[in-house]
């Protein structure tokens, strides 16, 4: 059963191995918004939504280059959230269903993109292991973000390197976001409910290993299934939490000078 919702929170002495689970709620800040529910970007434009199912490759390609070359343009324009920062600063492993590389940019080093990235460009062609970092813009074509529209390898087209309806996780990543939420003593969901699998495993994952799990979220799920593979619930935002934990965890008595900053 659930516990109940303690926002004074925060970890201590015994929790050296903090993981989080990062979703589309913490980068909002920056003006990318949600993807599901009203309001989210598939409800707003759900001839976009279309776009993205891998069935609709290669005709949809000009169309994700502008969808995620202007989402990576709006991350990179904004930069971190104090909630990034705060991770990074205190050393958290970070599991991420964001494609915007916010984590990176603020310094967090063991980062699994569930996703993918909007910031590198890969072929087309399953085969080809060819990936190039783009500059993200506005614009439908490769070129527009910096890489070549033909594989420079094999010459299949180019596209986002970002998960599409209908096509697996990457391995690797996949890999090491299981590894690390088996080895977590402290599992964090953040701005994500994580009832997509395979995210949906992650912290039942970390529990059975003996991870404290919780969920820190504006507005957590009423719904008792989502709940179930959290010891805690966390009603809050996350950039007041996660830099409330940063600061317990480097024993900063006080607000780090750069909490108040990328908001």
């Amino acid at each position: 059963m659930t516990s109940p919702r303690r926002s004074a929170f925060v970890p201590g002495p015994e929790h050296h191995r903090i993981v989080v689970l990062t979703g589309a709620g913490l980068s909002a800040r920056t003006g990318l918004g949600t993807f599901r529910g009203p309001g989210g970007v598939w409800d707003l434009e759900p001839e976009l939504e279309a776009a993205m199912h891998a069935g609709r490759l290669p005709g949809s390609i000009p169309q994700l280059w502008s969808v995620w070359g202007r989402m990576a343009g709006i991350a990179a324009a904004h930069g971190p959230t104090p909630g990034h920062r705060a991770l990074a600063r205190m050393g958290a492993h970070v599991i991420t269903q964001n494609i915007d590389g916010l984590h990176q940019a603020a310094g967090s080093e063991d980062v699994a993109e569930l996703h993918g990235s909007a910031l590198r460009a890969t072929c087309l062609d399953a085969c080809c292991d060819w990936r190039a970092p783009t500059t993200p813009g506005p614009g439908e074509r490769a070129e527009d973000h910096g890489v070549p529209a033909a594989c420079p390898v094999c010459g299949a087209p180019t596209r986002p390197d970002v998960v599409l309806f209908d096509e697996q996780l990457p391995a690797t990543d996949l890999d090491l976001a299981l590894e690390l939420a088996r080895s977590a003593d402290l599992f964090a969901a953040v701005g994500t409910s994580g009832v997509v699998f395979p995210a949906a495993q992650l912290a039942p994952l970390a529990r059975e290993a003996g991870a404290l799990t919780v969920l820190v979220d504006l507005d957590p799920p009423s719904q008792a299934g989502p709940r179930t593979g959290f010891d805690l619930v966390i009603e809050g935002d996350a950039h007041e939490v996660l830099p409330a934990w940063e600061r317990a965890v480097n024993g900063v008595a006080q607000r780090s000078f750069l909490d108040p900053f990328g908001s």
